[in-house]
């Protein structure tokens, strides 16, 4: 023991947080020494949820004038008046640097005006908008700003309420690290309608001004995800977006369907070392309806119209994409002068959006890396590779080879050794390359 409290305390801090918490709680009774870094260790975090034990937990150590100094994060929230008042609490916590808001992955617009077909769940809009401004009054609230923000499940609809948005610009203008998991509202009886809704295409059109824009001059880490494909439909816009701090960048269901998106995250490259891409695709080829035009990324006059002779009123405007996947991975390598660290390939989705799990991600090429999107198409616009393709559409392309041989020297330039075989759920994966439909 005499040996152990003699230790730097830097060594002694990172040593005692790989300790379990019954052995924590157990070293807090030790000594003084021990116990000041055991009770750092234990009560780092506070998870506050709806229940009345929780909020008294919380009351209990915002009046100790030692553990109220620790750091903390907020991780989940259901809205009630007893509740609010525990997040209130929150602000006696001075040390505050990172917090996570939780929303339920499914979302739903209100019952006012609403097609009596769209689903409903129990948090909606009015709710998490309640919530968000009851989260963001806390956190304008603190003395010293947090620095890392995630907010899992954020429904993607725009924040009307001009009190609450203005709040949310003070708190993002002083973070380093942003996380952002989107979640759509999703017609179950007809997957098909999901991107017919208006609020996905309305959110991720202002998304980079009102989330993105205010963080510019100081953030490091970006972890965008959807729980539908974005990119293309619904459209982002970047161009006006440039991070001069950024070390990580971490995509997930993003669709490569242009060069610029390419050449924005290479504009990064004077600062960016991890670079992380779970389940995105590269887009060869799409396809939208006439009413749905304005809602991609492309102008009318920069598309073909293809007609279907079976069916010329579904016709649509078209245009296909000719980088593949190893012409991305040579461009990476070529020019993120600065990148130490590579991976893209999926992780496990099947309870929800992955959050915090980018250096999980499986490295592999999966067959749904190529991807078409066509307007209309169900139950999803976006088609892999077994689908059985008309004439008037096109199939993905064959080279896989080429992608493999140009995903292998990245990952050696890098340093990174090329990963074995694996299986994650229904995906297998053998040298790289996914099994499935082989």
């Amino acid at each position: 023991m005499s040996q152990l409290i003699h230790l730097p305390g830097e060594i002694l801090a990172r040593v005692i947080s790989h300790v379990d918490r019954s052995t924590l709680k157990q070293l807090r009774q030790t000594c003084r020494t021990l116990s000041q870094f055991a009770s750092r260790e234990l009560f780092r975090t506070v998870r506050l949820f709806p229940d009345e034990e929780s909020y008294e937990r919380v009351r209990n150590i915002s009046n100790d004038a030692v553990l109220r100094r620790m750091e903390w994060g907020d991780p989940d929230c259901t809205l009630t008046e007893p509740f609010k008042d525990a997040i209130m609490q929150l602000k006696r916590f001075p040390n505050v640097q990172s917090t996570v808001l939780r929303f339920d992955r499914n979302c739903c617009v209100d019952d006012d005006g609403v097609p009596m077909w769209r689903s409903e769940w129990p948090q909606p809009p009015t709710y998490r908008e309640e919530v968000l401004r009851v989260f963001f009054s806390w956190l304008t609230s603190l003395d010293v700003p947090i620095k890392e923000l995630g907010i899992c499940n954020l429904q993607g609809r725009n924040i009307k309420d001009a009190e609450v948005r203005a709040m949310m610009a003070k708190v993002l203008c002083s973070l380093q690290s942003l996380r952002l998991n989107i979640a759509t509202e999703h017609h179950e009886a007809s997957p098909e309608e999901d991107l017919e809704f208006p609020e996905p295409h309305e959110f991720f059109a202002e998304m980079p001004s009102s989330w993105l824009k205010p963080t510019m001059a100081s953030l490091e880490h970006l972890t965008l995800y959807c729980d539908n494909y974005w990119g293309f439909f619904p459209k982002v816009d970047l161009s006006g977006i440039h991070f001069p701090r950024l070390k990580t960048l971490a995509l997930g269901n993003f669709g490569f369907v242009q060069d610029s998106q390419v050449e924005w995250i290479i504009s990064h490259a004077a600062t960016l070392t991890e670079l992380y891409l779970d389940d995105c695709t590269i887009l060869y080829d799409v396809g939208i309806t006439n009413e749905n035009i304005e809602r991609c990324s492309f102008e009318k006059t920069q598309m073909e119209v293809r007609i279907r002779k079976d069916c010329p009123q579904l016709s649509q405007h078209c245009r296909s994409y000719e980088k593949r996947w190893h012409d991305l991975f040579d461009a990476f390598r070529t020019g993120l002068t600065f990148l130490r660290h590579f991976r893209m390939g999926t992780t496990c989705w099947s309870e929800g959006m992955p959050f915090e799990k980018e250096m999980k991600i499986n490295i592999g090429l999966m067959n749904d890396r190529y991807m078409a999107c066509y307007d209309g198409y169900g139950p999803s616009p976006y088609i892999t590779c077994h689908h059985t393709y008309q004439d008037y559409e096109k199939a993905p392309p064959e080279c896989d080879e080429e992608d493999r041989n140009s995903l292998r020297l990245l990952l050696k330039s890098l340093g990174q050794g090329t990963p074995d075989s694996w299986s994650v759920g229904y995906r297998e994966v053998e040298d790289l390359l996914d099994t499935e439909y082989r």
